[in-house]
């Protein structure tokens, strides 16, 4: 008797290959109903998950690319961890890359995709225009994470930048501020939404900011004290800063404490992230906390569909929930 696969569970439970994978691999983003469905077949099939990378086509080479700018932050390490072990769970090899921008290096990479040296792709903020990276995913196995780009066809997994950072300057104004300031960039989509989220709340609190200052370049620690420096400059200085990332959030309260400030006592202020940053930080930030690693793990999920049934081409966005962690920063 042939050895049951992972097709034969999702035609048993009535399921995609991508939700049995996604319960397979631990993700929430699953009804408690298909999971108890896909939980079944399992047992009826007496399937074993450790099997699956027998299950797939012979054909496969068994590898994904999971692809970003660089790999020096929390979240991007923890993305591509959870992609890793979700492609190892599925009997796949993650080949990761880091570009630094760099828009050839970035095409040869993408080739691997084309040239079939890989089975499918992960991008994390690709340097490609938009309609590049559409045009590559209605070909090809493409799914984006965490930092996407306007391209319908590259299905994306990530947080809802804008309501988190809504949530999060809510959060300030709720602790009395009445002018606040961002320290943002716009090179990012989801530095756009933030800053759109961050206007959002202001407007319906009955508030409003002339001091949003954007970083260009290299949006880190030094980004941070710089435009923390133009802040001072300003004769009326406001009650919070709200900040892209958490780095930057360390760079802006370090500028204000060389200054004589306290934080938050005269100066609140809050990151984005949650990375090793915000605890290390004095005081320790408040901050977003996004799911990094499940977005990983749900991205491969995603591509797995993509790569091993034949028509699956699931367009629009995955937003996984997002956390406030309220630290001494803002209180």
């Amino acid at each position: 008797m042939a050895r049951p696969t992972v097709q034969d569970v999702a035609r048993t439970a009535g399921v995609s290959v991508g939700t049995v994978s996604r319960v397979l691999n631990g993700s929430s983003a699953v009804s408690a109903a298909a999971k108890e469905k896909v939980k079944a077949a399992i047992n009826e099939l007496s399937y074993r998950p450790l099997a699956s990378a027998r299950d797939l086509r012979r054909d496969r080479t068994m590898r994904v690319l999971a692809l970003a700018k660089n790999l020096d932050s929390l979240v991007i390490s923890e993305v591509f961890r959870g992609v890793g072990d979700a492609a190892a769970d599925s009997g796949y090899v993650s080949l990761i890359a880091a570009t630094d921008g760099d828009l050839d290096r970035e095409q040869q990479l993408v080739d691997m995709l084309r040239n079939g040296s890989v089975d499918g792709l992960v991008i994390f903020s690709p340097t490609m225009p938009d309609e590049d990276v559409n045009t590559v995913a209605e070909q090809l196995s493409v799914i984006q994470v965490c930092e996407i780009v306007d391209a319908e066809a590259a299905f994306g997994v990530s947080i809802d930048d804008r309501r988190a950072a809504y949530d999060i300057t809510k959060h300030l104004i709720d602790t009395g501020a009445k002018k606040l300031a961002m320290l943002a960039h716009r090179g990012a989509r989801s530095g756009r939404l933030r800053e759109e989220g961050f206007r959002q709340a202001l407007k319906e609190s009955g508030l409003e900011s002339d001091q949003i200052l954007f970083g260009e370049g290299n949006f880190g620690f030094h980004a941070g004290r710089d435009l923390t420096k133009k802040l001072l400059e300003a004769k009326d200085l406001p009650d919070a800063v709200f900040c892209g990332t958490d780095v930057v959030a360390a760079g802006c309260v370090r500028e204000l404490t060389d200054a004589g400030l306290r934080v938050p006592q005269d100066i609140a202020v809050a990151g984005f992230d949650d990375s090793a940053q915000a605890e290390m930080c004095v005081p320790e930030l408040t901050t977003v906390r996004q799911p990094a690693y499940e977005m990983g793990r749900v991205a491969f999920a995603e591509l797995l569909e993509r790569m091993t049934v034949e028509g699956s081409h699931r367009k629009g966005r995955t937003f996984l929930p997002h956390e406030l962690v309220i630290r001494d920063s803002t209180k």
